[in-house]
């Protein structure tokens, strides 16, 4: 059943492929009708044949030329990647201590941060101490009858 399917999207394909080559067969034949386009054709492929005959006649008579040619294009294309391949890892690399840098920055001021915290939650909790022992052997605010607390709260 699979092996089926495949033959047949083979085919669709095959199919697809004709249409488009005789598609665009048609479609070319149709735009040459135009003289301008005809015309344009002629010209466009009279120059590339000028052109690669110019190319083609160049290397036969300078092949030694043409070869340091394309190495130096070849040499300064490679220092052109070297160096920017270079400038790359570069900037990453100040990036990177850039980066660990405020990082540690940051660091140490969440740590400073942390101990000055905690320096005042000690303050905090030597005063809370201070102030539950005070308020337990102070005897004269802690009413003893209903009509101490009636009069307490009326004080205030």
């Amino acid at each position: 059943m699979v092996q089926g399917t495949v033959e047949r999207k083979k085919q669709n394909n095959s199919k697809l492929l004709k249409g488009v080559i005789v598609g665009g067969a048609i479609g070319g034949c149709i735009s040459l009708l135009d003289k301008n386009t005809r015309k344009n054709v002629s010209e466009n492929a009279t120059n590339m044949k000028e052109t690669s005959k110019n190319v083609i006649t160049h290397v036969k008579e300078n092949p030694g030329e043409v070869k340091e040619h394309l190495l130096d294009q070849s040499k300064q294309i490679t220092d052109t990647l070297k160096n920017t391949i270079q400038e790359a890892k570069d900037l990453v690399n100040k990036i990177n201590s850039d980066i660990v840098e405020d990082a540690k920055e940051v660091t140490d001021e969440a740590a400073s941060f942390a101990q000055e915290t905690k320096e005042d939650l000690k303050g905090i909790k030597s005063d809370l101490k201070t102030t539950g022992s005070h308020l337990t052997e102070s005897n004269d605010l802690k009413p003893k009858t209903q009509a101490e607390l009636n009069a307490n709260l009326n004080h205030y």
